[in-house]
């Protein structure tokens, strides 16, 4: 370890920069378009054919129905560049215009698709019971119809008319369009962005309009370039059977049919027709899918970015490890870059550091630093990353190098990995017994039956209660400790050296969290041999089981230690920082004057709908008779473990949940009751923070425009007072005015969260609802979004419901605490009361398995915690 004296920028200098460090550059779409050689190859083609057919009185060398009965049937030649018909008619002259037709046919049925397919798909999509239940079966009544005899059938009452048969096209394959909108819409819908603009105000039709139809463009643009290659095909599948145009007049299908009756004498024939049908048909397809990927690039921000490169001097002061002959783990000089249009882009400079056997290694950090990008490159997991220099070594071979067969094996034998979010990792569609043993077979090369053994004893390694029930499971049957269990256990299957946890108590609550903990110390004990790399952020965990800690920023190793010394005295002053923003290390919220009442909740009860496994409706009871008072300008923690209700409460109060019983009133008023309507004008009272900063934010949309909207379209405000006050919102939660012209995709997590902030600010509320509004952030920026909301609470006399599960931040925030439990509060009071002297055993419980930031009260202490069970 090295002394740090260069200078580092406060959190907040980094944090409220205009752009991150990484931002992507958000292109125009021309520019988008032009940047990509198939869009413009495609585009091109797409273009001549049909400049050529539009302009073809001017450009035909000959007229459609010229005959040359002395030159029929002839090759290419100066006068006829594609040839002549069995009639002596100019091939060339007859395809432009008989492309017209062909052409036009296209667009009259694809007007019809697209019309017909998005408006019912969109209705069907958002709507509820009888309208979606009829548009649904409409649909798929008109897919069981026969389309090409309906057509035929239709021609043969009005023969030749291709604009009838086109319209019958579009109305007859619009299913196809309704069912993919429909579908698309119903899981646009439920995303968190959706549930932003509806309690913001904005009626249902508004947010169809901007901010669901938007969504469906990928798939529309892809549903509809596919129908356009069938309308051609079905065209010319028409004049080739003579229901089609009628000769003499030309048309891409009659033009096919001459060329196959006369295949044997003039095979030349058919290439003309043939060849520009199918380039047609292709550049239309290839055409989409750059306008997909063009517009889906440039609203989820994936394109190019901007890294800052580290200076020689900031090298310098690197901390540098030298070999350890005792490692069982050597990275040296390792640099992992990311390859784009630019050139590659370092992620991870020149990182060093060992593992010994038997040890537990803490690589902490915050998002972006570079410490999951370093772990998976251990195990070879790219994610699009490659390892442009250094070496890894595990008991002296180097990882870096060599046949990518070769490589595998031997990470397969020297590490375990267990991930962050444990459901997405297991099979969902195998048994959790099926699972295990089929890795046992596979790292072991045991027979069936013996591997069904182990698999069992792996699930009783990581202290699963009856490990052959569980074995019976699948994942989706699994809470989420269980299911991180099973994926410690495959993890195990190989008997790793090495096992790299990636943060792998975040996403559980905090009881849960100390079992998880305990587990790994158990597993570490059990086998002297096993070393342990785990990756977080939380400084509680790491005072929990690291014995020395790795600190990562920006990509670089800025500080490694023994734990104690990491606690007891910080080198680096990035360190010290994160250390400092720790909620855990701050006093509990002093005890202020109290004030009148907002909001009063009585006897809420909430009820969801459900199926039983026998397919049976039924339904949950997530909050049972809750008695709740907000007080103004002061903040009520709820807390509780995931499944409590908590969040259910916070969503009744802002609208996107209906009671099932209860009273909620504001100010004397009853919001259970209000109408649609009043519900809308009551957003200007209440509003939300949801949890995740970028779910809650369309990324198609500025951040202008998402600020703006509610107020123009739901308020009734002007255009240039709304403007004035989105720009005075932001600048009050730190962001430059300059901000609303960007899209979400262009801003850090903080700063996300910020204009997550700044929205639900915008319309002056008394009450904001705080979902886990900062449960995503790292401990830094965490502790600005705090710092922030309790300005803008001094300032504006906001009254908070604060929602999470981190007795840590609500102790320190908080003027008031409920404990929730299985939907029921059990336990309420002032944050000095609740903490101090608790009085329920389930509040206890939670104060003792929450980690402390300090080695010498936290170390092994997660293998003390209970969880409480009524």
């Amino acid at each position: 370890m090295t002394d740090e004296t260069d200078h580092v920028p406060p959190p907040e200098a980094s944090e409220n920069r205009a752009a991150p460090r990484d931002a992507p550059q958000i292109r125009s779409l021309p520019r988008l378009f032009l940047s990509r050689p198939q869009f413009v190859i495609c585009a091109a083609i797409v273009l001549l054919i049909v400049a050529t057919v539009a302009l073809a009185p001017v450009l035909a060398p000959h007229s459609p129905l010229a005959q040359d009965l002395a030159n029929t049937l002839s090759g290419p030649t100066a006068n006829h560049p594609f040839g002549t018909d069995d009639l002596g008619r100019d091939v060339l002259s007859r395809m432009m215009y008989g492309g017209r037709g062909t052409l036009l046919g296209v667009a009259q049925a694809l007007v019809v698709f697209l019309v017909l397919g998005t408006s019912l798909g969109l209705a069907a999509g958002m709507a509820h019971g009888v309208v979606d239940t009829i548009v649904t079966r409409a649909a798929e009544l008109l897919l069981s119809v026969p389309s090409f005899i309906i057509l035929l059938v239709m021609l043969s009452i009005v023969p030749g008319n291709m604009t009838v048969a086109m319209v019958t096209l579009g109305i007859l394959t619009s299913p196809l369009l309704i069912r993919v909108v429909r579908g698309t819409t119903r899981t646009v819908r439920n995303e968190l962005f959706v549930r932003g603009a509806r309690t913001m105000g904005l009626t249902e039709t508004q947010i169809t309009v901007r901010h669901i139809l938007p969504r469906l463009a990928g798939p529309i643009i892809v549903q509809a370039t596919i129908f356009a290659g069938a309308v051609i095909i079905a065209e010319t599948g028409l004049g080739y059977l003579g229901f089609g145009v009628s000769l003499p007049a030309p048309s891409w299908g009659n033009m096919v049919e001459t060329a196959s009756e006369n295949i044997t004498r003039a095979p030349w024939l058919l290439i003309p027709t043939g060849g520009v049908i199918i380039v047609t048909i292709m550049s239309l397809m290839l055409l989409g899918d750059s306008i997909r990927d063009a517009v889906a690039e440039r609203w989820s921000g994936s394109g190019r970015r901007h890294r800052a490169r580290h200076s020689t001097a900031a090298a310098a002061h690197r901390p540098v490890t030298r070999s350890d002959s005792g490692a069982l783990l050597e990275v040296d000089n390792l640099t992992i870059v990311v390859d784009g249009p630019h050139g590659p882009t370092p992620l991870v400079e020149n990182v060093s550091f060992t593992l010994r056997r038997g040890e537990t290694l803490c690589l902490v950090g915050e998002s972006g630093s570079g410490k999951s990008v370093t772990s998976l490159a251990l195990l070879g997991l790219s994610r699009g990353t490659r390892v442009a220099s250094g070496h890894i070594t595990i008991d002296g071979v180097d990882m870096v190098g060599g046949s990518a067969e070769r490589m595998r094996r031997l990470r397969t034998a020297a590490f375990g990995y267990i991930t962050q979010d444990p459901q997405p990792s297991l099979d969902p569609s195998m048994r959790v017994g099926d699972l295990l043993a089929q890795l046992v077979r596979l790292h072991q090369g045991i027979e069936r039956r013996a591997a069904r053994e182990k698999a069992i004893e792996l699930l009783e390694r990581v202290q699963i209660p009856d490990p052959a029930a569980v074995a019976r499971r699948f994942p989706h049957q699994l809470s989420g400790g269980m299911a991180q269990r099973v994926v410690i256990a495959a993890a195990l299957s190989a008997h790793p050296k090495i096992l790299v946890a990636d943060e792998p108590t975040t996403a559980l609550d905090v009881t849960v969290q100390a079992e998880i903990l305990a587990l790994l110390h158990r597993l570490c004990d059990d086998d002297d041999s096993m070393s342990l790399l785990l990756v977080t952020h939380d400084w509680g965990v790491v005072a929990d089981i690291a014995d020395r800690v790795i600190v990562m920023r920006d990509g670089t190793l800025v500080e490694q230690a023994p734990a104690d010394q990491i606690f007891a005295a910080p080198a680096h002053q990035h360190t010290r920082a994160m250390l400092a923003a720790d909620p855990a290390r701050l006093d509990i919220h002093p005890v202020r004057p109290g004030t009148e009442p907002l909001l009063a909740i009585r006897a809420l009860t909430v009820e969801y709908a459900g199926r039983n496994a026998g397919g049976r409706p039924v339904r949950t009871t997530a909050v049972n008779a809750v008695d709740l008072d907000i007080h103004r300008a002061r903040t009520l923690g709820l807390i509780g473990e995931s499944g409590s209700g908590k969040s259910s409460v916070g969503n009744v109060i802002v609208g996107l949940v209906d009671a099932a019983s209860g009273s909620i009133t504001l100010d004397g008023e009853e919001l259970t009751t209000a109408s649609r309507s009043r519900r809308r004008e009551l957003s200007r009272r209440v509003q939300i923070i949801f949890q995740d900063p970028y779910g809650s934010l369309n990324p198609v949309r500025t951040v202008g425009s998402t600020l703006s909207e509610p107020l123009v379209l739901a308020h009734g405000t002007s255009a240039k007072e709304a403007h004035r006050r989105v720009a005075e919102a932001l600048e009050r939660v730190g962001l430059p005015a300059s901000a609303a012209t960007r899209y979400p995709a262009q801003f850090s997590g903080g700063q996300r969260q910020r204009i997550a902030i700044a929205r639900a600010i915008v319309l002056d509320p008394e009450l904001i609802v705080c979902d886990e509004p900062v449960s995503a952030l790292d401990l830094t920026i965490q502790a600005q979004v705090l710092e922030l909301l309790a300005t803008l609470q001094n300032d504006l006399g906001i009254a908070y419901l604060f929602i999470s599960h981190d007795l840590s931040v609500v102790r320190s925030f908080c003027d008031d605490i409920a404990v929730m439990y299985h939907g029921a509060i059990v336990e309420r009071g002032t944050a000095q009361e609740v903490i101090l002297r608790p009085e329920h055993p389930y509040t206890r419980s939670l104060l003792e398995a929450a980690p402390i930031p300090d080695p010498t009260v936290q170390r092994g202490r997660s293998l003390l915690a209970e969880r409480y069970v009524a």
